[in-house]
C-alpha cells in the first residue's frame, strides 16, 4: 500500500475538511488543538490575517521573519488531527508542529515546564487505522533539533523524550476513575514524560504521507497524581506568557528548520 490518498477538495476547491488551499496557508504550520490558542500565536505574525474558519476552527497566515507560517487547530484528538496532517500536506506544508498543553506523568517534571517529544506512545486508535502497532510514531529529528535549540536561546531547558497520547482523557486520568496503576502507572514507570490526545497520531500520518517534518512542543500543568482537578495550563496565572514563550520557541525553530530546505521525499518504488 502507497501512503497517498486523493485529494478530496469542495466545489469551490479547497480542501473538504479544513476549507483551504495552497494559496492560504505558509509551508511551515503551528498546530494547537485549542481554537483560542490560535489567535495568540498569530499576533507574532507580520501582516498575519484570519484566511479560514472550518468546523470552528481556525487558521491564520503570515510571515516571521520572512519565512511563511500559518497557525491552524486541529480541534481534540488523533483522528482531527490526522485529517489536518492529510489535507495540508495536499495543499503544500512541509512542516507540522503541534503546539499543546499536556499532563505530566513525573512527579519531578514542574507545572509550566516545556515538554519536546522524541517520539509517542501509540495509546490512541487513529493511527492503527493506518498501519500495525510496530510501526514507530517518531517526532522528525529536524523538528526535535531546532525546537531543542530555539528553547536553549530563550534560556529554557525543555525536558526532552517519550511521550503518550491516548484518547480516553477521563479514563486515563487518575483522578476521575479507580485503578489508576493499572492504566498509565506503568507509562510513569517506563520514563514517558506526559500524556496528550494528538502526537502519535501526527507523528504517524506525517511519517508515511512523506515530505514533513513533524513535531511537537508541549507545556505541562502539573503532574497527574497530584495535580487533578487543579491542573495548572489555561488556570495559571501567567499561562499567556507561558504560551507567549512557546510561540516564540516554536516560530524561532521554523526559522532554523527554513534554513534547512523541503525535506527529500523517498521514492518508495520497488
Amino acid at each position: 500500500m502507497i501512503y497517498k490518498a486523493a485529494k478530496l477538495t469542495r466545489p469551490d476547491g479547497k480542501m473538504w475538511h479544513i476549507g483551504l488551499d495552497e494559496n492560504d496557508i505558509g509551508k511551515h504550520v503551528i498546530l494547537p488543538a485549542d481554537p483560542a490558542r490560535c489567535e495568540m500565536v498569530a499576533k507574532h505574525f507580520l501582516d498575519g490575517r484570519l484566511v479560514s474558519v472550518a468546523r470552528g476552527n481556525p487558521t491564520y497566515t503570515g510571515t516571521y521573519h520572512g519565512v511563511p507560517v500559518s497557525v491552524m487547530s486541529t480541534g481534540m484528538g488523533a483522528m482531527a488531527t490526522a485529517v489536518c496532517a492529510e489535507e495540508l500536506k495536499q495543499i503544500g506544508a512541509k512542516t507540522l508542529i503541534r503546539m499543546g498543553t499536556c499532563g505530566s506523568l513525573q512527579k519531578s517534571i514542574p507545572e509550566g515546564s516545556f515538554v519536546i517529544a522524541t517520539g509517542a506512545v501509540r495509546g490512541e486508535g487513529t493511527s492503527m487505522e493506518y498501519i500495525d502497532a510496530e510501526y514507530p510514531a517518531v517526532a522528525d529529528v529536524d523538528v526535535v533539533c531546532a525546537l531543542r535549540k530555539a528553547a536553549g536561546e530563550y534560556g529554557v531547558k525543555p525536558y526532552v523524550g517519550l511521550i503518550r497520547s491516548h484518547d480516553a482523557f477521563y479514563l486515563e486520568s487518575p483522578g476521575a476513575h479507580e485503578g489508576y496503576e493499572n492504566r498509565i502507572k506503568k507509562w510513569t514507570d517506563a520514563g514517558i514524560l506526559c500524556v496528550e490526545n494528538e502526537s502519535s497520531a501526527l507523528f504517524v500520518v506525517s511519517s508515511l504521507v512523506g515530505g514533513l517534518r513533524a513535531g511537537t512542543i508541549l507545556l505541562t500543568g502539573g503532574n497527574l497524581y497530584e495535580n487533578y482537578g487543579s491542573m495548572g495550563t489555561s488556570n495559571r496565572n501567567d499561562y499567556a506568557a507561558k504560551v507567549d514563550l512557546m510561540t516564540k520557541i516554536t516560530l524561532r525553530a521554523i526559522e532554523i528548520i527554513d534554513g534547512l530546505g523541503d525535506k527529500e521525499e523517498i521514492d518508495r518504488t520497488v
